[in-house]
């Protein structure tokens, strides 16, 4: 007799697998994105926040 495969059960493996190559793909990616921001923004001069000066911005009518 010849096994019963089910082409289903085939197919959810194949799409559970290619559904983790894209997360991990994803992850990477994201990885990389951050490494390179915090190389950019580490060559900037630090810039003066504006916390103290929010009543100075108040719109007047």
């Amino acid at each position: 007799m010849t096994p019963f495969t089910s082409t289903t059960q085939t197919a959810k493996t194949t799409d559970t697998a290619a559904a983790e190559q894209l997360l991990r793909d994803m992850a990477y990616v994201l990885k990389l994105t951050r490494r390179v921001k915090d190389e950019m923004s580490a060559d900037r001069a630090p810039t003066q926040t504006l916390a103290g000066r929010k009543a100075d911005r108040a719109l007047v009518a």
